[in-house]
């Protein structure tokens, strides 16, 4: 899962098959609200990935657990 700053959301994705396109899945206004959203849609057996903004190749991973439900 994805969640990238686009101007003043945050866009919420997964990588398709080629590793290199992205699937759309929704987005928030809040960041807090959009990694909730991703880390939900992602479960137990994906990751989440923040990329700070959407002209940019670096990422962090994000923990999860972090979120509160």
């Amino acid at each position: 899962m994805i969640v990238t700053a686009v101007g003043d959301h945050y866009a919420i994705g997964r990588l398709k098959a080629d590793g290199k396109t992205q699937e759309f899945l929704g987005s928030q206004q809040r960041l807090a609200e959009a990694l909730k959203q991703a880390c939900a849609l992602a479960g137990l057996n994906h990751r989440v990935f923040l990329y700070p903004n959407a002209g940019s190749s670096h990422y962090r991973p994000f923990d999860c657990t972090e979120v509160s439900t």
